[in-house]
């Protein structure tokens, strides 16, 4: 199962590997908003509740980053998180499409990423899951990234690009969001592992991020 490429243009975040100056100075130039899970208002408090985590699209990585947030914060937090199966028995023809606003800056550390006409059908969505928090997530789109190194070789990396948004109920007001990125660095192994193997790497490895955050902002650490 091959990811799909989501088209939106953005830029690549500065790439933790030993790179030549020039290369080093592009990437800091262009750096990327990395906000795994941004609080809208820093002094609000959460309920360790109900939540769902839906997935935005039918796309294999939305799909994916819904399926890994969903299994951190099971796991690990003291929401009560609903599984992915039930949230398909509930909402037919799950995932959704829910579309994603194209006008978000790079630099917005808060984005609202759902178009206003897309709130009914997330509030719809609530009203058949009955939970006090619905987190939906997008992976914008998927790059390979390859660097040469000062002294020869380099590094090839699949970076990944988290969107979301966490939904209070009642109210369907967005509480927090997530604008964040995550790569995983090809091995030599890659010549015998599936296509999409390191971008699904990148994925989990957005997930616990996000996850982390999460649990921190909420205050919710599984005891």
């Amino acid at each position: 199962m091959v990811i799909k490429n989501i088209e939106i243009s953005t830029i690549v975040r500065l790439v933790k590997h030993f790179v030549s100056v020039t290369v080093l100075l592009t990437f800091a130039a262009c750096g990327s908003t990395n906000f795994p899970f941004n609080p809208i208002d820093k002094n609000k408090t959460y309920k360790p509740t109900t939540i769902a985590i839906i997935s935005g699209g039918e796309q294999d990585a939305h799909v994916k980053l819904a399926e890994f947030i969903t299994k951190e914060l099971s796991e690990r937090s003291s929401f009560k998180v609903m599984p992915q199966k039930e949230i398909a028995k509930r909402i037919p023809d799950y995932p959704p499409t829910v579309a994603m606003r194209t006008d978000i800056k790079e630099d917005d550390e808060k984005p609202v990423w759902f178009s206003p006409s897309e709130k009914a059908k997330l509030g719809a969505i609530q009203a058949k899951l009955k939970v006090d928090y619905i987190f939906v997530v997008w992976n914008r789109f998927v790059r390979r990234v390859t660097v040469s190194g000062q002294y020869g070789g380099g590094t090839t990396t699949d970076y990944v690009y988290p969107a979301g948004n966490l939904i209070e109920y009642p109210g369907g007001k967005v509480v927090a969001s997530t604008m964040s990125v995550a790569g995983s660095d090809l091995s030599p192994m890659a010549l015998f592992r599936d296509a999409d193997y390191y971008i699904i790497d990148a994925l989990k490895e957005a997930s616990e991020d996000i996850a982390d955050e999460f649990i921190d902002v909420t205050n919710s650490k599984k005891r």
